[in-house]
């Protein structure tokens, strides 16, 4: 029997679909105006508000790891505050002001609450991607997209058309838009010059988390190897402790100093023929269990054990643990020796007791 255990897959779209079409349907009834307002200035409207407080703030205080944005939004405060990193660009800083204004609709209106109470993990994941979507919705208006990107899916050619065609809209939310437009499981994925994950929107797949080394992927390589051309290739991206994705049909290209990366399991739509294949989830790490006679062959989605490095096998239970052998300091030659060569009576090695 199996013991692994798959990393958690990202909330479904249609989940997040409706999500925001309830929160855009929330702003244009209790607000008519508000919608065009947040498209021409999303900072400055925000800002304007009274149940909410708009703070620009030091990158270096935001916190990375609770938002897929460089902002963060502070409920328990008077108003609730809004937290946009200054340090992003004036695109990035409206999507991000629009994102943590998605967060407000949701943990404020009870309708919107309700949905995420509906989920088993309180609707921690279903609430950021509906931010994301509110975001990119606001934006780059559907009738836009429908210029760039056909009923075949998108393509990193058709994300970058848009980005140039809407220069005042950040690339987080064409990223976003685009991966709507996924009409198959896959990534809409930003980098930067070192293959690190700036941003990154999924369909049906594990999300790639933001900060994660990404540089190993075959089309990064190509891509950062030959910036200003479009590459197709074949991929895998990476999770934490080794754990690689499924092989996936991509292509990337340059987003104005970045790469973008758009990833999809088959009908890729710049390939006239990409088929799905029957390895269709993420590999563990593979490892051989070296405890006594074990010898049990596995992957593995487990973290690793703190002490010895080694995750535990599913077969004997145990890690390298029982292999870490104890050693100690000799106090007359100063040598580090294994500790059954020392004499217990004396506290020496064996050569110098």
């Amino acid at each position: 029997m199996s013991s692994e255990r798959r990393p958690p897959t990202g909330v479904s779209r249609s989940l997040v679909i409706d999500q925001v079409t309830a929160m855009l349907d929330h702003t244009n009834t209790s607000d008519p105006g508000l919608r065009s307002q947040l498209f021409d200035d999303a900072v400055g409207t925000l800002t304007a508000r009274n149940d909410i407080d708009v703070r620009l703030v030091p990158d270096q205080e935001v916190d990375a790891s609770r938002c897929s944005v460089a902002g963060g939004y502070l409920a328990n405060h008077t108003p609730p505050v809004l937290a946009v990193s200054e340090a992003a660009s004036r695109g990035r800083r409206a999507f991000t002001a629009l994102h943590e204004y998605g967060h407000h609709l949701q943990q404020s209106v009870y309708a919107l609450m309700e949905r995420l109470t509906q989920q088993a993990d309180g609707g921690l994941n279903l609430e950021d991607a509906a931010c994301d979507t509110f975001a990119s919705a606001i934006l780059l208006p559907k009738e836009l997209v429908h210029q760039h990107i056909t009923d075949r899916g998108p393509s990193a050619a058709t994300a970058l058309s848009l980005w140039q065609a809407a220069p005042q809209v950040s690339r987080a939310a064409v990223c976003v838009r685009v991966a709507l437009t996924l009409q198959t499981p896959g990534h809409v994925t930003l980098l930067d010059e070192n293959g690190i994950v700036v941003f990154s929107s999924s369909r049906e797949l594990p999300p790639l988390r933001r900060g994660s080394d990404q540089s190993r992927g075959r089309i990064v390589q190509g891509a950062l190897r030959a910036p200003g051309r479009i590459i197709e290739d074949e991929t895998e991206f990476f999770y934490r402790d080794g754990i690689r994705g499924q092989k996936l049909y991509a292509q990337a290209t340059d987003m104005g100093g970045m790469t973008v990366v758009v990833s999809v399991t088959e009908r890729a739509a710049w390939r006239k023929l990409s088929l799905p294949r029957r390895d269709s989830g993420p590999k563990g790490v593979y490892r051989i269990c070296e405890h006594g006679a074990c010898g049990h062959e596995f992957h593995t989605f487990e973290r690793p054990c703190e002490q010895c490095g080694v995750p535990t096998c599913p077969e004997c239970g145990q890690c390298n643990c029982g292999f870490r052998l104890r050693e100690q300091t000799c106090p007359a030659c100063y040598l580090v020796k294994a500790s059954h060569l020392f004499d217990e009576k004396t506290g020496m090695c064996q050569d110098c007791a």
